[in-house]
């Protein structure tokens, strides 16, 4: 059995770069948004691997791995934090009138929203739409169906970034 090195920048070859060191003096709340989008492209992208290596489809799950592991590694140049960067709830659910809310991923933050709002009793049309941020970023806000958009106003035409909507045909 070979011994893993302990060394950053052998782990993480993208450390080495120059790029890395300019990455890393970007502004904190920069870095935390990218890095949170990145380890969810991670993760989405081994998903995909999975069901592309299941369905017999060799080529397209080695696509979806590479793609998995530049974008934790890359997460990671802007993280610092490893693994446990991915298990923090980094969205926050600012409300007015309500405290802000903790959440993980985009499921939980509309998960949460649409708890709330069906616990509040004032029903959908009275109830305000929510920003969410990472660090202080906005990222999306929600609206009262729980679908997450743009931050900003709606345009027709407009897709949601998340959906909470059951996939057709199920």
């Amino acid at each position: 059995m070979t011994h893993r090195s302990s060394r950053a920048e052998v782990r993480n070859p993208l450390l080495g770069l120059p790029a890395a060191r300019l990455i890393r003096a970007m502004p904190a709340d920069i870095r935390a948004l990218l890095a949170v989008l990145l380890l969810e492209l991670a993760a989405e992208s081994r998903r995909r691997a999975r069901s592309s290596w299941d369905s017999r489809k060799a080529f397209v799950a080695a696509y979806w791995a590479t793609v998995a592991v530049y974008a934790g590694h890359v997460a990671r140049i802007l993280g610092g934090a490893g693994r446990r960067a991915a298990s923090r709830k980094p969205f926050r659910v600012v409300q007015r009138g309500f405290p802000e809310l903790a959440a993980a991923n985009w499921a939980e933050a509309s998960n949460l929203y649409c708890e709330r709002r069906d616990r509040s009793g004032l029903g959908a049309s009275m109830f305000p739409e929510a920003l969410l941020l990472i660090a202080e970023t906005p990222v999306g806000r929600i609206s009262y169906n729980g679908r997450i958009w743009l931050p900003g106003e709606w345009e027709p035409d407009a897709q949601p970034l998340y959906d909470n909507r059951p996939p057709v045909g199920r």
